[in-house]
């Protein structure tokens, strides 16, 4: 029975960090009204999930923390903002054409795309475990896998090898998410092993794709990547502002807005 309620408290927490990674803050009465416990349960979980770096505690509820150094396990993206990354997986489609050799980062916005690969002819590498196995069933798709070191949390391969073998190749197009991006130092990753192989990426690709929600416009995250110029188009889920319109336009990137 013990047992039973731990899992049952570990799940909570879990879908906690999900709502609190679309919703940004949350209050201690609608947790425990959504899941049905006491207010004194929810100020557990948020202590809990305080002491981690994941929330910070605010008056009467959390707020999701920007630390710097926070992780975040594939699983838990995966469900989050689910709506918008299909809308711009849609739009990153239409750019690819028949017989494109591509590149697929590990990121669970850029996960979106295959599912809409079924019946283009493509070479396809990515880094990313959960890309090769859903892309891998398709018989028109040429999968090519880097080596190197294994990341359990992001489910995806990184280091000297990795960045070794893709700088040996030539894309057509690639497809990658970031963390955050701003209009002074551009784009940021959360770690430096992904954004060493971002930059690998982007140097080796005729046409760089990047796709970014909008809550990830005007913030900063532990490494600067690239400058914005670096990308040739920019894919997001809703209009951007005219001063980020402006920015873009300067560095003559295409922006392709996916709106409902």
């Amino acid at each position: 029975m013990k047992r039973g309620k731990k899992m049952l408290s570990i799940e909570r927490r879990e879908k906690i960090k999900e709502i609190l990674l679309t919703k940004k803050n949350v209050t201690v009465a609608e947790m425990a009204e959504l899941f049905s416990v006491s207010t004194e349960t929810i100020r557990r979980d948020f202590e809990l999930l305080s002491n981690e770096g994941f929330l910070i505690k605010t008056y009467g509820g959390a707020s999701l923390s920007f630390r710097k150094n926070i992780t975040v396990p594939q699983k838990i993206k995966s469900f989050v903002m689910r709506e918008e990354k299909q809308r711009m997986a849609k739009q990153a489609v239409q750019l690819i054409h028949p017989n494109d050799c591509i590149f697929l980062d590990h990121s669970t916005t850029v996960f979106a795309l295959c599912e809409f690969l079924s019946d283009i002819p493509l070479t396809v590498m990515t880094n990313s475990l959960p890309v090769m196995e859903a892309v891998s069933q398709y018989r028109n798709i040429q999968l090519c896998v880097p080596s190197g070191d294994f990341d359990q949390k992001s489910q995806a391969f990184f280091g000297i090898e990795t960045i070794k073998y893709l700088k040996q190749h030539c894309f057509d197009k690639s497809f990658i998410s970031c963390t955050s991006l701003d209009m002074v130092y551009g784009i940021h990753d959360s770690e430096d092993m992904i954004a060493e192989l971002h930059r690998s990426i982007l140097e080796c690709t005729d046409n760089a794709c990047l796709i970014a929600d909008h809550t990830k416009f005007d913030r900063s995250a532990f490494v600067r990547t690239s400058p914005i110029e670096s990308v040739d188009i920019l894919i997001t889920d809703e209009k951007v502002s005219e001063d980020w319109r402006t920015h873009l336009k300067e560095y003559e990137i295409h922006i392709i807005e996916s709106e409902k």
